[in-house]
């Protein structure tokens, strides 16, 4: 892990500066959270990626995922899953997607920090399995969930799964482990963020199974400001927030030379390629964030930097003439050449990459 230059004070002030939310902080508690429209978009994009984590299980063996309700038990759910399916009894194992409004929650935010919120969302999975595959199923979801929370990460290394905890309540049948990010002040001291929580619950009866249960859950407004701590914790100050392309508000912006707007020709000729880019990206999923201005390139480059946006079309009056545009990387600051033949193909595929 990169050592880092901030505090964790620093470090949620610097969360707080950025174009994403917006906080009060009262003492070691984060208090009124909000988030702006980038941080909204942000938000629904790490929504979407969490119901899209797959089954935990192997690709050629999936455990099949519903969508539940949080004001219904684990059997009435799975009751409308029935029903859904023409009455046929679903066979374990077998998977529950939920997700709970829940309002004036206390989270944990690290030792002695927490977030305080007066609506939020809580995201759960429930896996109920053959008693047999309980334990090892368990053991593969911990890893594959770290990996999730690192792929979005700029520095992989701080995450990590906490020891083991048993239940005594329940005589140690339940199990609990948590993947966690380490944050790193200036003194080496390591701040602990829990992200999510996994249980399992071995012999449980659901009506007519008994089941192994792997409970997943986290809170999604406190992985939207885990995200921007990653993001912001080894850059200068917020005006570079480098969030993983797959999850960034907008995947690409449009900047076109100052020095061609004393043309009119030229200026409009350019506007309207901007908006048939925007057009033939945006029908490739392909967010743009809607800003092409003429300027200098530098301004343009530190807003588009500012709200996270990965990528940037650099053009000109030679683009009108060759085809040709610069592609411009948050994350190196290079650009290359590319043909405008190759949009929207070309940054689909870094993208996903």
């Amino acid at each position: 892990m990169a050592r880092a230059g901030k505090t964790f004070i620093e470090l949620l002030q610097t969360c707080r500066q950025s174009s994403f939310v917006d906080f009060r902080l009262d003492g070691a508690t984060v208090r009124d959270l909000s988030l702006t429209s980038v941080g909204q978009l942000l938000r629904n994009n790490l929504r979407t990626a969490r119901n899209q984590l797959g089954s935990g299980s192997s690709n050629s063996n999936p455990i099949p995922l519903y969508s539940g309700s949080s004001n219904r038990s684990v059997l009435e759910n799975l009751d409308m899953v029935q029903r859904a399916n023409g009455n046929k009894v679903p066979k374990l194992p077998i998977g529950l997607l939920v997700e709970e409004a829940r309002t004036n929650q206390l989270v944990s935010l690290g030792d002695g920090f927490a977030l305080q919120l007066l609506e939020t969302l809580e995201l759960h999975t429930t896996y109920l399995l053959p008693p047999a595959m309980g334990s090892q199923f368990f053991y593969q979801l911990q890893r594959q969930r770290k990996i999730w929370w690192m792929r979005w990460s700029v520095d992989p290394g701080r995450y990590f799964i906490s020891d083991m905890r048993r239940d005594e309540a329940d005589q140690g049948r339940t199990t609990a482990v948590s993947i966690c990010a380490r944050f790193l002040d200036r003194s080496e001291l390591a701040q602990m963020v829990e992200l999510e929580r996994l249980e399992l619950s071995e012999g449980e009866r659901v009506g007519e199974w008994q089941a192994a249960i792997v409970r997943v859950g986290h809170n999604l407004d406190r992985a939207v400001l885990a995200i921007l701590m990653d993001a912001l914790e080894c850059t200068a100050s917020e005006r570079c927030v480098k969030i993983h392309r797959k999850i960034a508000p907008y995947k690409c912006g449009i900047v076109c030379a100052e020095e061609d707007a004393t043309d009119a020709n030229v200026r409009n000729d350019l506007i309207d390629l901007s908006k048939h880019l925007t057009y033939v990206l945006r029908a490739a999923n392909l967010p743009v964030h809607e800003s092409f201005s003429f300027e200098q390139a530098s301004p343009a480059l530190d807003r588009l930097d500012q709200i996270g946006v990965p990528y940037a079309l650099l053009l000109s009056a030679g683009t009108l003439r060759t085809g040709l545009l610069q592609l411009r990387s948050r994350d190196t600051t290079l650009s290359e050449t590319i043909h405008l033949s190759d949009l929207p193909h070309y940054l689909e595929r870094i993208i996903n990459a």
